[in-house]
């Protein structure tokens, strides 16, 4: 029946809007269709065409965010070929995992927002809430190892995000329903006065998550009992060696959210622009209680069977409060008839989680951090056949952790630190005729992180001296352009992720003295170090069809991971102890292709897949060897179709991945159970009815089919999200 009727829902939406604005053709003009001859710059730091740039890139423009109906970023990131996006929760997330090559932390791709790393410097993950969808001018996807011009954190590929810039007098207001009470609230205004620019923007987001399953492992008893109960759901766990039991569902997940953001700029003459943005993300969220299913009954222990027990309270429906206070500040200058630009900025981020909710008290962590960056760089026509790039930056960090007691007095532990990156790079492209073309190009990169320290409640104190590190990472790619409407590259490149703050000297510790655990800070953990060799073929047939190919094979060192090291005496007490360590060795063979296609001026569809195998080949464990890294997937598929006839505007697209695994093992192999993440096909469906150039009504579904799984957390059956904007 499920089925039955999501196919129904399916065909009925796009049937009824061909028929019902079928024959108009008011606004065709304003989409923009994808071509070739788009410029790109993240890739080279020059200006380029697609054809023209030895690497993998891709293009997400200002329309096909409008057209996909994105809510977040990261809604048109899934879409990109070689680009899997885990967003548990729905809108009330803020840090979805982005990965790209098989490498799976967020830190390992460099995030650019006008120029600044936003890359947070505590965690290393990104908080892809900060900047509305709406600012977009262009985001740029560039894959495959770029630390030869960028540094760290360009492991497996760069984003760059570039927002708009005023052309005029414009404005725009949007009001948001949708499922889960979701009220989302937009406006924005920008103008134009002679040489000087703004835009403004704010959203508001109101939203009541759907619940979280709650569950309880089910564990043998040496007290044998009298089976109570039946009111329960019991599964397998997701290792398959186990069973949980499914109590009920948590109280809805409040989330609140505030963004402010502007740009302004300064051209000085047509060549030369100073611009100034700001980015200030507030939410807060918290559980309602009131809105838990209990399945159950009364709190207490409950005998499975008389050899088999679980116990429940009533804080296993509820879940302690967080917020996040992130502000980014962004200052770029640019003089294009002499070739330089200069990036300057700062991400500051504070977040808590823990503390009174309605149920208990849990002990309450809050960390803090900022990341400054300066970058100059200058572009310098050395011959007729050779273009040069050549640049400096400065990134400092600073982090600090505070995790206190239930009293939200007694600090439990704290942990903090600094790091100070000097990096310089030159980069050559020399012509050798118009169809071929060699660059090269290598960076050298310093560090120093110092002023680190690690203590716990229970004594534990450490203050690491300070250390430095330093990272070549050299690259050489080679582009042929058969015609103006094909082209092929080979690469080859070195880059590297420098340890986080977060890995270097965050830790654990609680005021059980029955569970002395600590992490030992480790300032000493290498840079994951990764080589990639690639290569790519690029066609347009008929500027109607575009399919763009690339093969990879990544092989990385020093992964870093937190290793057991038993228990050992410090300071005259005896621990349980862990600490981040550098090894281990992996690799990832994989193919992407992608094809884009322009039926006519009306329809047009995208397709791509990623096959890869991102294994582990040397390993702390006998059995981590020979295993998918845990959190990629083998395989990722996309598949859309866009339509446009006057009016009327609709976007549907399919995104699948496959099984992805928690467990270094990979032993958690059950799926459909709490914990697991399953593979799934997911559509979305937006459509648009342009009333005349000032109003409209967008409708997006999401999961259309209403697909049943698990991204560890039960994921979001169907919902929508209705939109009247106003446009000026």
């Amino acid at each position: 029946m499920k089925s039955n009727f999501s196919k129904g829902l399916l065909m009925t939406a796009l049937i009824t809007g061909s028929v019902m604005w079928g024959g108009t053709n008011v606004f065709a003009e304003e989409l923009q269709e994808y071509t070739l001859d788009q410029m790109v710059v993240t890739a080279t730091r020059t200006e380029k065409a697609i054809l023209d740039t030895p690497a993998s890139v891709d293009v997400v423009t200002a329309k096909d965010i409008e057209k996909s109906g994105a809510v977040k970023i990261d809604d048109v990131l899934k879409r990109v070929p070689g680009v899997s996006v885990s967003r548990s929760g729905g809108l009330a997330t803020s840090s979805p995992m982005i990965a790209m090559r098989g490498l799976k932390n967020n830190y390992d791709t460099l995030v650019l927002l006008d120029g600044q790393p936003i890359v947070n410097a505590y965690s290393g993950t990104v908080n892809w809430n900060d900047v509305p969808v709406e600012s977009i001018e262009k985001i740029e996807i560039v894959k495959g190892p770029a630390s030869s011009i960028y540094g760290s954190n360009a492991a497996s590929g760069v984003i760059s995000i570039t927002t708009k810039k005023a052309k005029g007098l414009h404005g725009s207001s949007a009001l948001t329903y949708g499922t889960n009470h979701t009220w989302i609230k937009k406006i924005n205004i920008g103008d134009k006065f002679n040489k000087f620019g703004y835009d403004l923007y704010y959203t508001a987001t109101d939203s009541h998550t759907y619940g979280y399953e709650a569950y309880k492992t089910i564990s043998a008893t040496k007290t044998p009992g009298v089976p109570t109960g039946d009111n329960y759901v019991i599964e397998s766990n997701t290792t398959g060696s186990g069973k949980v039991v499914k109590i009920g569902k948590k109280g809805d997940k409040i989330w609140n959210e505030d963004n402010y953001s502007g740009k302004f700029t300064w051209d000085f003459d047509r060549d030369k622009t100073l611009s100034l943005g700001f980015f200030k993300n507030k939410s807060k969220y918290s559980y309602d209680y009131r809105s838990h299913e209990n399945w159950i009954g009364t709190p207490g222990k409950y005998y499975i069977d008389a050899n088999n027990v679980f116990t429940f309270k009533n804080s296993d429906f509820d879940t302690a409060p967080g917020a996040v206070d992130e502000r980014i500040y962004t200052i770029g200058y640019k003089d294009d008839a002499n070739g330089w630009s200069v990036n300057a900025g700062l991400t500051d981020n504070r977040s808590w989680n823990g503390g009174v909710f309605t149920t208990d008290t849990s002990a309450l962590s809050d960390y803090s951090s900022k990341r400054y960056n300066l970058s100059i760089n200058k572009e310098i026509t050395l011959t007729d056949k050779d273009t040069a790039v050549t640049g400096l930056q400065y990134v400092h960090d600073k982090m600090d952790k505070v995790k206190y007691a239930k009293d939200l007095k007694t600090k439990l532990q704290t942990g903090g630190g600094k790091s100070d990156t000097y990096g310089v790079y030159f980069q050559n492209e020399h012509n050798f005729n118009e169809k071929l073309s060699l660059i090269g190009a290598i960076r050298y990169d310093h560090w120093t992180v110092k002023d680190g320290y690690v203590t716990d409640g229970n004594g534990y104190n450490s203050a690491p001296e300070s250390r430095s590190d330093s990272a070549v990472s050299p690259k050489i790619a080679l582009n042929y352009k058969f015609d103006d409407s094909q082209s092929s590259y080979i690469s080859w490149g070195k880059a590297f992720s420098a340890p986080t703050l977060y890995n270097m000297f965050s830790g654990s510790a609680n005021n059980d003295t029955s569970q002395m655990k600590v992490v030992i800070p480790n300032p000493s953990l290498k840079p994951q170090i990764i080589s990639t060799i690639e290569t790519g073929w690029k066609k347009n047939f008929n500027d109607k069809t575009f399919l763009e190919v690339a093969i990879f094979y990544n092989k990385i060192k020093d992964i870093n991971y937190k290793a057991d090291l038993g228990k050992q005496t410090i300071d005259g007490t005896e621990y349980t102890v862990q600490q981040n360590l550098s090894g281990g060795r992996g690799e990832n063979k994989g193919i992407e292709i992608g094809l884009n296609h322009k039926f006519d001026d009306k329809l047009s569809a995208f397709t791509n897949l990623t096959l890869q195998n991102p294994v582990i080949k040397e390993a702390q464990k006998k059995g981590e060897i020979g295993k998918l890294v845990t959190q990629t997937s083998k395989r990722l598929f996309n598949i859309g179709f866009d339509y446009s006839d006057g009016k009327f505007s609709a976007d549907l697209a399919g995104n699948y991945y496959s099984k992805k695994y928690s467990s270094t093992t990979n032993s958690d192999v059950v799926t459909g159970v709490p914990g697991a993440y399953d593979p799934v096909f997911l559509v979305s469906l937006n459509t648009t009815y342009r009333f005349n150039k000032n109003h409209s009504v967008n409708l997006l579904i999401n999961n259309l089919l209403d697909r049943d799984y698990y991204n560890y957390y039960n994921g979001q059956g169907r919902n929508f999200l209705l939109t009247y904007s106003y446009n000026f």
